[in-house]
């Protein structure tokens, strides 16, 4: 994914936490053994590939307002669990959270409940070139001419819900797609955490909660365009190019 996107941006530009700056490159964690990096966890991320790209989303301009995603719930969660379990402990954010849930990373372990881990999937709207807040370079010339760009982005991070204290909200956006993570502390009643779950429903149109019951979900785009979730950063990184 890092890859295919330095196809658009020449080099992977975000924010870090622990530099509290913009730095180029992608964080790397190197604190699992070899049979585990070139066993199972390559086997999780090559799922990742193929489920983008099956779905249509690695591409370097999504313009449609819809998506129909085929997934597999236990190997969909351990893959976004082991992504953000490892953008975790390159800042230091919520890393215990995400420990329980090794063994089932590993295949090991059993599915996290509703109440532990609730998994939603939003799908961002292009945005209309001539009507951006920020240049429309370098993006635009990924467009082929379209009047639409919703370019492939990654990122890995964590949000939150002004007044909200029953959960921790972890985000893995590739491209158009944001998988919320909603990360429920041990004890919580599960009534309390499906009303959550409802909740961030109601404040997110157009999201939509991912079950082990599907094998395919149908999501139509938000009202937040692409530009609306990275726009802070966004606008870093133009600042850092000098325009």
């Amino acid at each position: 994914m890092y890859d295919f996107q330095k196809q658009l941006e020449r080099s992977v530009t975000g924010w870090n936490e622990v530099a509290q700056r913009m730095v180029g490159g992608e964080g790397k964690v190197k604190d699992v053994c070899a049979d585990c990096n070139n066993g199972v966890l390559s086997e999780l991320d090559a799922y990742g590939k193929r489920m983008l790209s099956g779905s249509g989303l690695l591409v370097h301009n999504y313009t449609r307002r819809d998506l129909t995603l085929e997934y597999d719930y236990a190997l969909l969660l351990r893959w976004l669990l082991k992504v953000s379990f490892n953008s975790s402990r390159t800042d230091g954010a919520h890393s215990p959270l995400f420990e329980r849930y090794i063994p089932f990373m590993r295949g090991l372990g059993p599915l996290p409940t509703r109440s532990q881990v609730g998994v939603l999937l939003y799908l961002s709207r292009p945005e209309v070139l001539g009507q951006s807040r920020i240049a429309e370079e370098p993006f635009v010339r990924i467009t082929n001419g379209a009047s639409l760009l919703n370019p492939f982005l990654v990122r890995i991070c964590y949000g939150g819900i002004p007044g909200e204290q029953r959960y921790v909200l972890r985000l893995n956006i590739f491209g158009p797609a944001v998988f919320y993570l909603m990360m429920f502390p041990d004890g919580i009643l599960p009534g309390h955490a499906a009303s959550a779950i409802r909740r961030l429903i109601k404040i997110t149109p157009g999201v939509v909660e991912l079950s082990p019951k599907q094998k395919v979900v149908n999501v139509r785009a938000g009202e937040k365009s692409w530009l609306d979730l990275y726009e802070h950063q966004v606008a870093r990184v133009h600042a850092l190019s000098g325009g």
